[in-house]
């Protein structure tokens, strides 16, 4: 039994030896070493991550301005149309009705304005004539007048002279031969009808004769004052006739204030016509814009009501997907990182492993509260050739602030100074502070353009052991003194 207690006093007394060894081998500093790092080649990114929803760059409610019924539908959600592409018809009479109305309308007015221009051609045309041939008579009228009054011209006198002169040769050749001829009739010589004959050129030659003497007494005499009474009547009833051809005008006038008035007419009618035929084209309903039918809210048979603005039953929401946009919240915190023309990376749940590149094309100007977080609402152009990506999706979307490809890199805290940034390269078991030049930063990363190699060991600092461990002091840097450990 004594034995036994003596074992267990021995073993407790080695095992309690081995404790307190154990402890201060525990409380032992450790030699780590200062902290480094090797100046490497990579990528460096800096973006900033958010998520939105895909929404197309514009959005067309499609709503009837024909009430009727609808008889024809020819296109389906998810179907894409082209600008101008019939839709929906509606049946609506009461449009047509009015349309052919019209028609018949126009036609009766354009025909009563050919009528009215008809005629007032032929009125201009048959008072034009009359006031020229007035113009005429009253031109000759006051020629005549003129001439009586004014009388007998020398050369009118000389001619009836010679008139005379020449009738009295003809009545004396004619007496002669007449006395020569009735001779001969008396001697058996000559016939009764060639006696005749002779005697009535005898008789001619006398007429002629008188004439020529009373022209050349007339002429003689001048004008009466009788003759010169009716060339001035002929003169005023000339001017009278002038005048009432004149006045005809006004009728021209008249006829052509009603050719003016049938053109109105026919232009009202035509207004009216351009309206019913708007009005009739409306029971066709085409697409504004060219996309896909987002949703379709009519079927063939369903009535439907006409109307401006929101007024009219809504047909049809065509979605303009020429631009594929997601809009994204950002937080304000990032916001001031976000550029317009800035890469975006695209991904979606629906559609893993594939990347959509994007950009920033508008940025809110203002900023709404989502979950009592203060964002703004990106809009992003996603690309999507293939036409992969759905309206209404949920993206995640990287903005890529800083993105560089085969850099020198070192970690942030290796980088010292504030203008001029050093890198203490540790060479040979040396620190050597080197100046550097500095590039982007994701904040854990710094890119070196200009001043280190890549595998050259950069000095972070101590070992963090030694950093941490407030009595065993060491220098947080190496261009510090060295401070001997304080005397116990």
């Amino acid at each position: 039994m004594k034995r036994i207690v003596v074992i267990v006093v021995v073993a407790a007394i080695i095992a309690g030896g081995a404790w307190i060894y154990r402890g201060r081998a525990a409380l032992r500093p450790v030699d780590e070493g200062p902290r480094t790092a090797r100046v490497t080649r990579g990528s460096l990114t800096h973006s900033v991550s958010s998520t939105g929803t895909l929404k197309p760059y514009s959005q067309v409610e499609v709503r009837s301005r024909a009430t009727g019924t609808v008889v024809e539908v020819h296109v389906q959600e998810g179907d894409r149309v082209s600008r101008g592409q019939l839709l929906v018809v509606i049946d609506d009479r009461d449009a047509r009705a009015e349309h052919e109305t019209r028609t018949a309308q126009l036609a009766s007015a354009q025909a009563r304005l050919e009528q009215a221009r008809s005629q007032l051609g032929l009125t201009r045309a048959q008072t034009r004539t009359r006031v020229a041939e007035a113009e005429a008579s009253l031109a000759t009228a006051r020629a005549r007048l003129a001439q009586v009054v004014a009388g007998s011209r020398p050369e009118q006198l000389d001619q009836a002279r010679e008139a005379l002169r020449q009738a009295e040769l003809s009545a004396e050749l004619a007496r002669a031969n007449l006395a020569r001829t009735r001779d001969l009739f008396a001697d058996g010589l000559v016939s009764r009808a060639q006696l005749d004959q002779v005697q009535n050129q005898h008789d001619v030659a006398q007429a002629q004769l008188r004439s020529a003497q009373a022209r050349l007494r007339e002429i003689t005499a001048g004008s009466r004052p009788e003759e010169i009474e009716v060339a001035g009547a002929q003169v005023r009833q000339a001017e009278a006739a002038l005048a009432q051809a004149r006045a005809a005008l006004l009728q021209v006038d008249v006829q052509a204030a009603d050719v003016a008035a049938a053109d109105a007419q026919v232009r009202n009618v035509r207004a009216q016509l351009a309206q019913a035929r708007d009005r009739l084209g409306e029971t066709r309903i085409l697409a504004p814009i060219a996309g896909i039918v987002a949703r379709q809210l009519v079927q063939v048979g369903q009535s439907v009501i006409g109307g401006t603005g929101a007024g009219g039953t809504l047909v049809m929401v065509i979605a303009d997907v020429r631009v594929v946009q997601a809009e994204v919240g950002v937080d304000e915190s990032d916001i001031a990182q976000i550029a317009p023309g800035l890469a975006v990376r695209v991904t979606a749940d629906a559609l893993p492993r594939r990347t959509f590149n994007g950009k920033v094309a508008r940025i809110a100007p203002q900023a709404s509260v989502v979950q009592n977080v203060t964002q703004y609402q990106v809009m992003v152009e996603v690309e999507d050739p293939g036409g992969d990506l759905r309206l209404g999706m949920t993206l995640d979307a990287e903005f890529v602030i800083t993105e560089r490809q085969g850099v020198l890199l070192v970690p942030a805290e290796a980088v010292r100074g504030q203008d001029a940034k050093v890198l203490i390269i540790i060479e040979n078991g040396k620190l050597i502070p080197v100046v550097v030049e500095t590039g982007a930063s994701d904040g854990r990363q710094v890119e070196i353009v200009r001043g280190v190699e890549q595998g050259q060991t950069v000095y972070l600092g101590p070992s963090r052991r030694q950093g941490g461990n407030a009595t065993r002091t060491q220098p947080a840097s190496p261009f510090m003194p060295v401070r001997p450990p304080a005397r116990r």
